[in-house]
């Protein structure tokens, strides 16, 4: 349970860390791309306003469509010399003047190419292979001007930017995993101090009872003998009964417990297991009126502890017929289900709330105090049987179709 604990502890502040470290860098990378696209455009209006000329003079924040708060582009004097941009001017339909003076990659007849395909499109700014354009038009007078920027270098400082940011990011987590591994332990450290005092609270506290218990069942034994049998005397021995019972099972949890990766696991036939501890409870259902029926798949095998199964399948069935309304059913099934083996365990009952099926495997959670009285149970059998199935790596669950009856399902 401890280490399951520390797991979850671990995972969830791996990935707070993951998220926090995630969620800057995709920030830092947004305002990045959003600072670039904010820049040539910039440029572009420019551009397009000097009627195809960067000026080679200071201006600051030269896009002036609104107020940008992560605006922080300046045309300097260098600016035109470190630009590399081509024009396109029309007329009506018509090309009337073609500028590729300030990039040496695009002749005349390349750039004509671009403007035929940026022509059908509404004015506005764009993408076109390497390119941003901008393209405004004048409906008074005809005129329409297109300004195409070299892009190349800016998506190539972009997604240079993300991968570098993306491993820096990697490795920072990767570097920080085995501190927060280290500070999870020892934050856990009073959490696992007080899980294993109440272990060993319930361990001496078992051994401790087993004695006086036994000296007050030989007693009532004694004074059956002298005395005969009577009221007081059968109340003894089984409120003795029970509490021998409760210390077997709090001393069976608690090896459970201390023991959670020492058992040998071998493979064995576990149907035969389950078929053979199941029957031992035909007798008493039918001394009930229950009906009693067993489903199990001959000759499937698990790697496991045969003597915890058998433990398991008896926490079921005595479990089935405590609560089981007089003349119900009780079922038990052993079949395979994909990789997995399914036990299920199915009996009737009175009533059972379907909000109370997820504590059924809380320790001494009853459904039914008086119930549970005249039953002999202290709601520790199914901890014990959550116990061994999760000792085998697998699951179990409660269901109720209908309120009036329930279903146990383990997968191993």
């Amino acid at each position: 349970m401890l280490k399951r604990l520390q797991r979850k502890f671990v995972a969830i502040a791996i990935l707070a860390l993951v998220t926090i470290v995630f969620v800057e860098l995709f920030s830092v990378n947004v305002v990045n791309v959003y600072q670039r696209d904010s820049d040539s455009k910039s440029i572009l209006y420019l551009i397009a306003q000097n009627d195809g000329v960067l000026p080679n003079t200071t201006v600051t924040d030269a896009f002036t469509s609104g107020w940008n708060p992560f605006s922080r582009t300046q045309i300097t004097v260098e600016t035109p010399y470190s630009t590399r941009y081509f024009v396109v001017k029309l007329h009506d339909n018509t090309v009337t003047d073609i500028s590729t003076r300030n990039i040496a990659s695009v002749s005349d007849r390349t750039a004509f190419e671009y403007a035929a395909k940026v022509y059908g499109e509404e004015p506005g700014y764009g993408f076109l292979d390497i390119y941003r354009y901008y393209y405004a038009r004048d409906d008074a007078t005809g005129n329409s001007i297109m300004v195409f920027l070299d892009f190349e270098r800016e998506l190539e400082a972009t997604f240079a930017l993300a991968t570098v940011s993306f491993l820096v990011g990697v490795i920072f987590i990767l570097l920080l995993s085995f501190p927060v591994y280290l500070l999870t332990r020892s934050a856990l450290a009073p959490v696992r101090r007080s899980i294993e005092q109440q272990k060993q609270f319930i361990t001496d506290a078992s051994h401790e009872l087993k004695t006086p218990l036994a000296i007050i069942s030989a007693d009532a034994d004694v004074l059956e003998l002298c005395g005969g049998e009577n009221e007081w005397v059968s109340s003894i021995k089984s409120q003795t009964a029970r509490m021998d019972t409760l210390v077997r099972n709090l001393v069976s949890l608690s090896k459970l417990d201390e023991t959670a990766n020492e058992s040998e696991h071998i493979e064995f036939n576990v149907s035969e297991a389950v078929l053979d501890t199941a029957l031992n409870f035909e007798p008493l259902a039918k001394s009930r009126d229950l009906r009693f029926s067993l489903d199990v798949t001959p000759d499937l095998t698990l790697k496991g502890s045969e003597g915890e199964i058998r433990q398991l399948v008896s926490l079921l069935c005595d479990n089935a017929l405590k609560y089981t309304n007089d003349g119900g059913e009780i079922r038990l099934s052993l079949y395979k289900s994909g990789k997995s083996l399914c036990l299920d365990a199915y009996n009737t009952c009175e009533s059972i709330e379907k909000d109370k099926l997820p504590h059924l495997f809380d320790r001494f959670y009853r459904v039914d105090n008086s119930r549970a009285r005249e039953t002999g149970g202290y709601g520790i059998g199914l901890s014990i049987a959550k116990a061994i199935v999760e000792r085998h790596k697998g699951k179990i669950g409660a269901s109720s179709a209908d309120g009036r009856s329930i279903l146990f399902r383990i997968q191993l």
